[in-house]
């Protein structure tokens, strides 16, 4: 009687322990490998020269690589889903980047949030109205005004601002061709030789993590309105396997899928490539 009371003990004790397991790992944030640059990358607004170093995010229709040398690293962002293109263009996205210490957290703005006046200056240029259905008329003109890059710490206040088109420091660049936005930042390291004013304090070889993060719309009316005129027109990103045994379906999945407005919510440990 009293070893069959101790095995029941066991297998309800084995039975808990595989149901914390499982919900660990659906909680885990996905781990992603980056790959080393050898001056193949250029912040341009292109991925060619990416290769197939991206990670697909799982039911996002998007994808995102790194790749790090010793002064710096580079994230690419892409994605043909229209609702988070005109979402990240109009209301802004923050890349949060956290070392390994957890100390010196820093946000990469870029683009801005612009104000309702600016959405409207965009939408309504030189009196012309935008149509509904001219998608790609909206995110051209949205792209002309983002002109501004700000660092932010952990508590959300700027503490550091430039043109995100300069040659030395904190460089990004966003393109939009044939349905798809290609988002790239590059981000000075600790041992970066050229810009020392203001670094993201990690090396190769660290653990950090990178967040993802779109700004939350205050005006519900541009938020309608962005989501009306986005509505079809997404097209695949497809499976696609970088480096360390990365492969689609990897990305941790905060924001919705596509199809609807949800706030683009996606993080990932990245392990930085030694040289």
């Amino acid at each position: 009687m009293t070893n069959y009371h101790f095995s029941g003990i066991l297998s309800y004790t084995g039975l808990f322990l595989l149901f914390l397991l499982s919900i660990y790992g659906c909680s885990s944030v996905p781990e992603v490998t980056s790959s080393r640059n050898n001056n193949e990358i250029v912040v341009d607004g292109k991925q060619e020269d990416w290769g197939n170093t991206f990670t697909s995010i799982k039911d996002q229709n998007a994808a995102v690589a790194f790749r790090n040398d010793d002064e710096n690293l580079y994230i690419c962002f892409i994605t043909s889903d229209n609702q988070k293109i005109v979402r990240i263009l109009s209301s802004g996205l923050t890349v949060w980047l956290y070392p390994s210490d957890s100390k010196d957290v820093i946000g990469i703005k870029y683009p801005v949030r612009k104000s309702s006046e600016d959405f409207r200056s965009v939408v309504n240029e030189k009196g012309e109205s935008m149509e509904s259905s001219d998608i790609n008329g909206r995110i051209q003109k949205l792209l002309k005004v983002q002109n501004e890059l700000i660092i932010v710490d952990e508590n959300n206040i700027g503490v550091f601002s430039s043109s995100p088109d300069v040659s030395k420091g904190f460089r990004a660049k966003i393109g939009y061709a044939m349905n798809q936005l290609v988002y790239e930042l590059k981000i000075p390291l600790t041992k970066n030789k050229d810009f020392t004013q203001f670094v993201f304090k990690a090396n190769p070889q660290d653990n950090i993590r990178v967040k993802f993060e779109s700004e939350k719309v205050q005006n519900k009316n541009i938020d309608n309105e962005q989501e009306g005129n986005t509505r079809g027109g997404n097209e695949g990103i497809g499976g696609r396997r970088g480096r360390g045994g990365n492969s689609g379906g990897m990305g941790n999945k905060k924001g919705g899928t596509s199809g609807n407005n949800t706030p683009i919510d996606y993080e990932f440990k990245v392990k930085l490539t030694s040289l």
